[in-house]
């Protein structure tokens, strides 16, 4: 299986959930971090390079998230994975359908013993775990739970938070943040506005700018702006020019709305 020791990898984008668990591991024996990650991207690449023993691997993370890398990675090229989450529902009873590890944050250093424990008895007994298959499933059953709750998980301030996306009036890109724009409050999240536009029903969200998302349900009224443009009035009152390059998709969007 392993060496002399389990060689880890951790990733979490969160600074203290990765030193809590690199504190942790640095307190166990037979263990080697080769190195740690604070997004999905750094993540792919460190996995494809290191082959560690073993990763943790947290769920929510921007541009890519835990699943994300598994998909990019390949299920056949993953080791071992210990996931560590915020979340206490779906996610939990996913890890538990295909009988992975997982930790909670705030991580507890006795779970954390307890699971790492597991992780070495494993890997002793098997010189080469195959974990594919699971993995597979494991995909395969997240992406079934999101659908029927049609709800989006968004990182907020250390929290999971779950919208639902009629909740959603617009949404702005503002530098490395997007700002999701409810009737009565907004929160920033740590994610590219492509991905979030690719996980919000297509049906319902337009990109009218390179910069805006829209909730088309939440359009009051629409009018011609400068030079093929429109602008947007939403319900909430809010006033949105759509962009040059997004003029077909909104044209479309009236045209199926008269």
């Amino acid at each position: 299986m392993i060496g002399q020791s389990l060689r880890v990898l951790v990733i979490d984008d969160e600074t203290l959930a990765r030193q809590r668990l690199l504190s942790l591991l640095s307190n166990s024996p037979d263990v080697e971090v080769v190195g740690e990650c604070q997004n999905g991207l750094e993540a792919v690449a460190a996995i494809r390079a290191q082959q560690p023993d073993l990763v943790f691997l947290d769920v929510q993370m921007p541009e890519l998230d835990g699943f994300d890398v598994i998909t990019e990675v390949g299920t056949d090229k993953m080791p071992p994975v210990i996931f560590v989450t915020a979340f206490d529902d779906y996610a939990v009873s996913a890890f538990e359908f295909g009988a992975f590890d997982y930790l909670l944050k705030p991580v507890d250093h006795v779970r954390f013993h307890q699971t790492l424990d597991r992780a070495k008895k494993r890997l002793r007994e098997s010189s080469n775990p195959s974990v594919s298959s699971q993995l597979s499933a494991l995909l395969k059953y997240v992406g079934q739970l999101d659908a029927p709750k049609n709800r989006i998980g968004v990182k907020v301030n250390g929290k999971i938070l779950f919208l639902d996306p009629d909740e959603i009036f617009w949404i702005q890109a503002r530098d490395d943040l997007a700002r999701i724009h409810l009737a009565e409050v907004a929160y920033d999240v740590r994610e590219p506005l492509s991905r979030l536009e690719a996980r919000l029903p297509s049906n319902r969200f337009l990109r009218v700018h390179r910069s805006t998302i829209v909730n088309t349900a939440q359009v009051r009224e629409a009018q011609p702006f400068d030079q093929g443009d429109q602008l947007l009035i939403l319900r909430n009152g809010k006033r949105i020019t759509t962009g040059r390059s997004y003029r077909k998709a909104v044209q479309e969007f009236l045209k199926r709305a008269t």
